[in-house]
């Protein structure tokens, strides 16, 4: 039905017909003489009334045309209620991310990323530095398994210390490194 009376627009919408009729009077309903002209009026209604209270309360007494009128507003923008859905939505989300963070089940993914890309600086400047800090302890010995074990020993210790500040970046606090596998002599 294209065209319907006040009282049925008003059984229509889920609403008052003193609140048709004041929607009449402000000039928010499109009518045709009396009558109101309904999927017009529902378009209209939907992007103007009150996102919360505007409209068919009841569940599933909408029609499909309505419930997807709803959506768009007549300009081809989110109509009131969607948009105040979205927002809604957001600022669920929004909750739910600073629980997690106040948790310690999430964390800012910039302050991870700059304190990795430390300890990997860290790492490869002291593997940088090794051939200078050993230069005249490796100069001085002849033995090759000798050399071999004081490399080793200090590629350890750089390892070691690697691990305990990644274990400290994840657990907050310094943990002992775990044991090393040393090399078969």
């Amino acid at each position: 039905m294209d065209l319907m009376t006040v009282a049925q627009y008003a059984e229509h919408r889920g609403v008052s017909d003193s609140y048709i009729r004041r929607m009449r009077r402000e000039g928010k309903l499109v009518c045709d003489g009396k009558a109101i002209r309904v999927q017009a009026s529902d378009n209209l209604l939907n992007d103007v009334t009150h996102p919360l209270r505007g409209g068919d309360r009841t569940p599933g007494a909408e029609s499909p045309a309505a419930a997807t009128a709803g959506v768009l507003s007549p300009s081809g923008g989110p109509s009131v209620q969607e948009a105040h859905r979205r927002e809604r939505l957001a600022r669920a989300r929004m909750a739910e991310l600073e629980l997690g963070e106040q948790l310690n089940e999430l964390t800012r993914t910039k302050g991870v990323e700059r304190a990795v890309f430390t300890l990997v600086r860290q790492a490869l400047n002291s593997m940088m530095n090794l051939p200078s800090r050993l230069r005249s302890q490796l100069a001085a010995e002849s033995e090759p398994r000798k050399v071999e074990a004081m490399l080793e020993d200090e590629i350890r210790k750089i390892a070691e210390k690697m691990q305990k500040d990644a274990q400290a970046l994840f657990t907050g606090a310094p943990a002992e490194p775990a044991p090393l596998q040393q090399a078969a002599e």
